[in-house]
């Protein structure tokens, strides 16, 4: 087990506030999308790849802009807990070497 951890967390981290879109609006756009969709009759593996494109397209890139900040705030906040337990590790181990 990494870190000699038998258990797992799961963190949830927003969409920095300065480039995330509405709730509602993000949803009525994965709606239209979904919609398009299958309108045109994809589905399958091109399902996906369709509705993500269309996503772009109805939000001006919006979209994108909101994923590529999750990212980047996930990569800091992952970064933030493997430093934490790494300090956690080492200091386990501290204490049962003394």
């Amino acid at each position: 087990h990494l870190f000699g951890l038998k258990s797992g967390l799961h963190f949830a981290n927003p969409v920095p506030e300065e480039s995330g879109m509405p709730k509602a609006d993000m949803d009525a756009l994965i709606e239209e999308a979904i919609k398009q969709a299958n309108a045109a009759g994809i589905s399958g593996s091109a399902n996906t790849p369709f509705v993500l494109a269309k996503i772009k397209e109805l939000s001006g890139g919006r979209s994108v802009t909101a994923n590529r900040a999750l990212i980047e705030a996930n990569v800091k906040r992952g970064t933030l807990v493997a430093k934490e337990l790494v300090k956690l590790e080492r200091d386990g181990a501290e204490e049962i070497a003394a």
